[in-house]
């Protein structure tokens, strides 16, 4: 790269000119709603950017409460993770083992390659930004642990 690039590009980053805000979230504003129903009852979701119901790329923001679990299941996609808020106790495999779950504090990240059997635990009230490809799936290892199938 050129000085001249070089230059020009540290200064569009500078001035915050480089890419146009295309999604823009403060705090206090974002607007959060009951987690769809593939995800157990008592956690609440929000959509900074994308569909995640749609190809292409989404963020989102999951809060739950402490204690609530996510069975043991899979995504069809990489699923990347960053702990805002709290503890995310994560494990992998096809049972829930609280005591294999290692510990995720706010600012962890973790990126879970697609089809991979993982499940997740809220230490305390927790915030987890997720950000991948879409469509979001969530394939549950036993179909008894799907929130949507039961009645």
């Amino acid at each position: 790269m050129s000085l001249t690039v070089s230059r020009a590009l540290a200064t569009a980053v500078a001035v915050g000119c480089l890419l146009p805000v295309s999604a823009m979230h403060l705090g206090d504003e974002m607007k959060w709603g009951d987690a769809p129903p593939t995800l157990p009852k008592g956690a609440k979701l929000a959509v900074l950017a994308g569909d995640p119901g749609k190809a292409g790329p989404f963020v989102m923001r999951l809060s739950a409460p402490a204690g609530y679990k996510v069975p043991p299941h899979m995504h069809s996609q990489v699923e990347n993770v960053t702990v805002i808020k709290g503890t995310l106790l994560l494990g992998m495999g096809d049972k829930l083992d609280a005591k294999a779950a290692k510990a995720h504090a706010s600012g962890a990240f973790v990126a879970i390659p697609a089809k991979t059997n993982h499940y997740a635990i809220m230490k305390g009230e927790t915030v987890v930004q997720i950000h991948g490809e879409g469509p979001f799936d969530i394939t549950y290892v036993n179909p008894d642990d799907d929130p949507s199938k039961k009645k």
